[in-house]
Formats: structure tokens, sequence, C-alpha cells
């Protein structure tokens, strides 16, 4: 659902005319309420990189906070990956990046392999600062 959808609803429905920051405010307090903030989220990737590393044998995480505890790098490494890269894998991995675009901004960066279906083989995720090399240690 997007904002013009709302603004055609009221209108259609109860003959009201609603301004598009209004219904773009709208929109952003009802998603809150049903999936939570993206603060809250962040609070629970320290959990979930516990569960992660507990669950999945061999998996390995790196989460890194600023000094107020906010969240400022995030590797994932899942164990199965690992094993399937040491297996079947050639021995070549391809690096690339993405940058976010948004509130949070940043960078997501991807390591990959290719199987022997020239299929692109999944290694390991991160998410990272674009503006320095901090997140590439």
């Amino acid at each position: 659902m997007r904002p013009k959808d709302i603004i055609a609803d009221m209108k259609t429905m109860y003959g009201i005319q609603v301004m598009y920051s209004k219904a773009h405010d709208a929109l952003q307090y009802a998603f809150s309420l049903t999936y939570g903030t993206h603060e809250e989220s962040f609070k629970l990737l320290p959990s979930f990189a516990y569960v992660l590393e507990q669950q999945n044998p061999g998996t390995i995480t790196d989460l890194q906070c600023a000094d107020d505890d906010t969240f400022l790098y995030f590797f994932m490494l899942l164990g199965s990956s690992i094993r399937g890269f040491r297996r079947c894998m050639r021995p070549v991995i391809a690096i690339d990046g993405t940058y976010l675009k948004g509130r949070f901004g940043g960078t997501m960066f991807v390591a990959t392999a290719q199987d022997g279906n020239e299929q692109v083989y999944p290694i390991a995720f991160g998410y990272g600062d674009s503006k320095n090399n901090l997140s590439w240690e």
C-alpha cells in the first residue's frame, strides 16, 4: 500500500481530502504498530546473532556497536555455506556491495562463489558504513 492508495480510499469511502504527508505518516505509523520500528529490530540483532550461532554449527557472526550502543557493522557467515564452499565450489570468491538508500543508509556486502552449474552460491553477508574502510576489516 502506498500513500496515494490511502488518499484515494479516504476520498472514496469518506469524501475527505487527505494530504500526502498525512497519508505517508499514517502508513508509517500503521507499519510500526504491525511490525515494530527499525530501532526495535536493531536491538534484536545481538539475540539473532547468538541464536544463529547456536542453532547452525560453524556459523560466524560479528556485530560491532559504537560507544553509545548504536549499530555500526554486522557480518554473517553461515556454517553450511562454509562447508558447501569447501566441498563443492570453485576456489574463487566474488565480493560485491550495494549502497542502501533510505533512513539508515550504509552498504550491504555479499561474498559469493560459483558452483559446477555456474549458479551463484552465497557465502557471507555483511552490512557496514560505506564512508570508510573499517567495515572491510
